[in-house]
């Protein structure tokens, strides 16, 4: 299993390496399969030094035959051009001039082949020398590059001919044009493999150079799986938007955080036909609401204030799947069936204005701009509208044409920053999708958008926050979580988590936070946690939902509320923090497993979908174990294992212990 950090930019193509994890040992076959993608920014696909390794290696190599010597300027020389071209083609690939990148990449492996069929000559060559040997590596690696780079020109054309508007993507045959897109991707990752494993048999450098092949490997492995994200992103929007769809569209309001992201106050139904928007219509979610009559209890800790439960409330259930089924539920018991959910958060629309610039509302008396949409958005619908016409969401529904337009009339070259916006908040779990069809729900899933709870069989935490108190103050939440763990002398592992949180809104925060662990770890102790009445998902003259009935099902440990919840063992409560104070909850729980050499240690900390990144620190006390490996972002003081984070996705610590 390997679980790797990255950030690639799109529109500037270059590597910005955050962090690799590497699989750790055998040791850790059963190690959880965790999808984290990363495609959040393009490298250069041929901006590698490993072409100043080329020119080294080859003069080094072929002076040991004298004979060699009279063909050595000849293949620098062309290796020296080839260098030449696959840097301008990079360059010119970086500016989308597609045309004279795919001239270069296509020079760039002429030359590549002529130096290798130079060097062919004295395969003897290579075989005694290890130097002229990783010089056929590097040249056979390049030139697989050289050829990925043509495909990945051909396949970047697509943007040369999209043609949006209003009513969606226009460009003829798009889809057709779509899956042949796709083939040129996928035969530019199959070469940029084949690239890989050529450098990977590289295994003699000169020392000054090691640490630039090292990086070089790291890049054509950004690239890889860049690729892959692209491919998968294309197969989902292949069958996502096939064929008449219909979408239901969920706002979710991060400044009264709920369970996948945010409170619902506005929603939407999209239809579309093979890409083309044949409707869009934005309402609020009380109009929704007042067409539902199912008469279902609402989750115990919304007892008994809101004794039905509604559409408006439905996102409760921290897996998103889990959610978008309930959403559907309501939605196809007061209006039509859906295809799917479609979840956004307003940072989406944040984003957007960064690149289509402020958009002027004189009928509302605004500018929007990224600084201060969530701020003038909120107000408008929630305050500032005609109560005689009673359409607080209008202000939405009029927006979304307007930003359609600006997008509509973006420049061809602004459309990867599009796409980069698009990746960047699918990635931060900003936009969550859900499909009926199982087969595109496994691609969403393996993509990692879809906003489930990840499974592992190690240990785990998340952090889920519900606002719950109708006040708009979770933006100025400020929210802390240390974790001390200690290995016990039978293997036992102890964990100590304390979470701060700090309010400096000018209204309260009445929050029902929720903990998931790995199922079956033991309360030991909990405090922080406000006294409040318990009350089951049930009312009087109401039904029972069987989930949430299923999710009731728990008991009271010092105001912690301890049940079961998506394969996870749950520690619940109250905490309600007034302006200008903090609130701290200290939970000791024992984990259901033991560690050892066979099993190890990892954490994976998952963030809650559409909340502010937090500061998280850990440490594991060893014990009487030993580390055999640790990942990256992690220390060693003495015999404690140290790691921290403060990121908006998630983290994943792995390491190896011994006795």
């Amino acid at each position: 299993m390997t679980v790797k950090f990255s950030k690639i930019d799109i529109v500037g193509m270059k590597l910005k390496r955050e962090r690799i994890i590497r699989k750790p040992q055998p040791l850790l076959i059963g190690a959880p399969k965790i999808r984290l993608p990363r495609f959040s920014h393009w490298p250069k696909i041929v901006s590698f030094a490993v072409f100043i390794i080329i020119i080294t290696l080859v003069l080094q190599g072929l002076t040991y035959l004298s004979k060699a010597r009279s063909w050595r300027g000849e293949i620098l020389g062309v290796a020296t051009s080839a260098y030449s071209d696959l840097a301008a083609g990079g360059e010119n690939l970086s500016q989308q001039n597609l045309s004279s990148a795919s001239k270069l990449f296509a020079s760039a492996s002429q030359n590549i082949n002529l130096a290798l069929d130079k060097l062919n000559d004295y395969k003897l060559l290579t075989w005694a020398y290890p130097q002229a040997s990783s010089a056929d590596h590097i040249l056979s690696g390049a030139g697989f590059l050289a050829r990925a780079g043509q495909r990945l020109s051909s396949a970047l054309s697509l943007f040369e001919e999209l043609k949006v508007s209003s009513k969606g993507i226009e460009t003829i045959d798009f889809e057709l044009k779509l899956s042949i897109n796709q083939k040129y991707l996928i035969e530019s990752r199959n070469l940029v493999q084949q690239a890989s494993d050529e450098f990977s048999k590289v295994s003699s450098v000169p020392l000054d150079y090691t640490e630039t092949l090292t990086q070089a490997k790291i890049q054509v492995a950004q690239l890889a799986r860049a690729l892959d994200q692209l491919i998968g992103l294309e197969s989902v929007y292949l069958e996502i938007f096939s064929g008449e769809k219909i979408y239901l569209l969920v706002f979710q309001n991060y400044d009264e955080l709920r369970a996948t992201g945010g409170f619902i106050g506005t929603y939407g139904v999209l239809k579309t036909n093979h890409g083309m928007i044949t409707n869009l219509s934005i309402d609020s979610i009380y109009d929704l609401d007042s067409q539902i009559y199912e008469q279902i209890a609402a989750p115990g800790p919304m007892q008994p204030e809101i004794p039905r439960w509604g559409i408006r409330d439905a996102n409760w259930f921290a897996d998103f799947p889990t959610t978008a089924t309930k959403l559907l539920y309501f939605f196809e018991k007061g209006s039509q069936t859906a295809d799917g959910v479609i979840a956004i958060t307003p940072q989406l629309f944040e984003n957007l204005l960064d690149v289509v610039g402020p958009i002027d509302m004189p009928e509302y008396d605004t500018v929007l701009t990224t600084e201060n949409f969530q701020k003038v958005a909120q107000q408008k619908t929630s305050v500032e509208y005609d109560r005689q016409l009673n359409e607080p969401k209008k202000f939405l529904a009029d927006l979304a044409p307007i930003l359609l337009d600006r997008l509509i009339n973006l420049e061809k070259d602004q459309w990867l920053g599009v796409l980069q916006i698009l990746q960047n908040n699918l990635q931060q779990r900003q936009i969550l999708l859900f499909s009926k069809d199982l087969i595109t729900q496994r691609q969403i899933s393996d993509l990692g958008f879809s906003g489930e709870i990840l499974s592992t069989e190690y240990d785990y935490i998340s952090i889920i926050n519900s606002n719950l108190g109708g006040t708009k103050t979770d933006l100025n939440m400020d929210q802390g979580a240390k974790l001390e763990s200690k290995i016990l002398s039978d293997g036992s592992i102890i964990n100590n988590l304390t979470i701060r949180r700090t309010n400096a809104a000018a209204e309260e925060n009445k929050n029902y936070m929720r903990v998931l662990v790995p199922l079956g770890s033991q309360l030991v102790s909990a405090s922080g946690f406000d006294e409040h009445q318990y009350f089951d998902s049930v009312s009087r003259d109401l039904n029972t939902d069987p989930d949430l009935a299923a999710w009731d099902d728990g008991s009271l440990h010092s105001n912690a509320y301890v049940r079961t919840e998506t394969g996870k063992t749950e520690f619940a409560g109250w905490v309600i923090t007034s302006p200008g104070e903090e609130q701290t909850v200290t939970l000791t729980y024992v984990l259901p497993f033991k560690a050892s050499v066979d099993h190890g240690y990892c954490l994976l900390v998952q963030k809650q979908s559409g909340a502010k990144a937090y500061q998280f620190d850990g440490n594991l006390n060893l014990g009487q174990f030993r580390t055999n490996w640790l990942g990256p972002n992690t220390t060693l003081y003495g015999n404690i294992v140290q790691f921290s984070s403060h990121s908006n996705t998630d983290d994943f610590w792995p390491m190896v212990i011994t006795k």
